[in-house]
């Protein structure tokens, strides 16, 4: 019998825990409809505002892996060893023309049980308020605004962050709202002002000097994740799971396979929504994910809905465990 793979964010149904992140992978209707073959449950767009700041971040991107010596080269298939280390920046695209584009997509995507996600990321609030319900009026049915966005402080013109512009957004629009957040803001806060659901990032800001060069890697500060990360996000995801259980909560940043999604729902996310992978590896990365988790559901003959949160709910304190240690 084949594994339930179902599970629910921000209140809609997903035939899978498995997303494709907003990044240079997802920002074309071409990339977009490929994750959707490859098998995701939804693939979330390429952030975008109206910001020319921005729109300049994103030509003048940088990406490299970093193997386990910290030895820089160029994008391409990764090793489980490898970090992403990269400067980035937001789509440029007219609002509305994108907005009807991604409507056009998600309907074929609804035809497979799927969905298709603009994410905003804010500039200006009142002209983020405007987009979100250009969105809404377009016929999306789900929304992502990215409050989280590690390259904020080094592009502070462009991209705007923080918990305090959730509550706007929220007020604009009735769709169901995912908030990604940074490794510091508060899920509570955004759950607090409106949002359906919290995609727990904890991808942050680096820097890496080149020791033949003596210069930086990338000439810039850069945000850097990879799998060695996957702790971190666990750790964050348990922590969010066991103080509010009740939360519907997207996880982003370490996972490689779809055994790093099961340890994901094990502490409590609902879903995982993958970026480097699908940018190193392309959408097949997405199908091998969703194949590596039925196998693992099948062999613990558990659905994903029985998974989520099961680990987190037995995590003991040290003095639990002192206490269970001297007995």
């Amino acid at each position: 019998m084949s594994a339930d793979l179902t599970t629910t964010v921000a209140g809609l149904e997903l035939k899978n825990p498995v997303i494709a992140a907003s990044s240079e992978a997802t920002a074309t209707p071409d990339q977009i409809r490929a994750c959707l073959d490859a098998g995701a449950a939804a693939v979330v767009a390429k952030s975008v505002n109206e910001s020319a700041a921005a729109h300049a971040n994103l030509r003048a991107a940088e990406y490299v892996l970093l193997d386990e010596s910290l030895r820089p080269r160029p994008l391409g298939p990764a090793q489980r060893t490898d970090s992403l280390f990269c400067r980035s920046g937001l789509l440029e695209v007219e609002l509305e023309e994108w907005a009807e584009t991604l409507a056009a997509i998600d309907r074929e995507a609804a035809a497979h049980d799927a969905y298709v996600v603009p994410s905003l990321i804010v500039a200006d609030l009142d002209r983020a308020v405007e987009a979100a319900a250009t969105f809404e009026r377009a016929g999306l049915r789900w929304l992502e605004l990215n409050v989280g966005a590690p390259h904020a402080s080094e592009a502070p013109e462009g991209i705007g962050a923080g918990v305090e512009l959730v509550r706007r957004i929220r007020k604009a629009v009735s769709l169901p709202l995912t908030v990604k957040l940074s490794a510091t803001d508060s899920a509570v806060d955004a759950l607090a002002a409106g949002a359906d659901a919290v995609c727990i990032a904890t991808r942050a800001m680096g820097f890496l000097p080149d020791l033949e060069t003596r210069r930086p890697v990338l000439g810039t500060f850069a945000a850097v994740g990879g799998a060695w990360a996957l702790p971190l996000t666990l750790h964050r995801v348990a922590k969010t799971h066991v103080a509010h259980p009740e939360a519907s909560i997207v996880a982003t940043n370490g996972a490689r396979d779809g055994l790093d999604v099961a340890r994901l729902l094990l502490a409590g996310a609902s879903a995982v929504a993958f970026a480097t992978a699908v940018l190193t590896d392309g959408p097949a990365a997405l199908t091998r994910a969703v194949d590596e988790l039925a196998g693992y559901c099948e062999q613990q003959g558990a659905a994903v809905r029985e998974l989520i949160g099961e680990a987190a709910r037995h995590v003991q304190t040290y003095e639990e465990v002192a206490i269970e240690r001297r007995h």
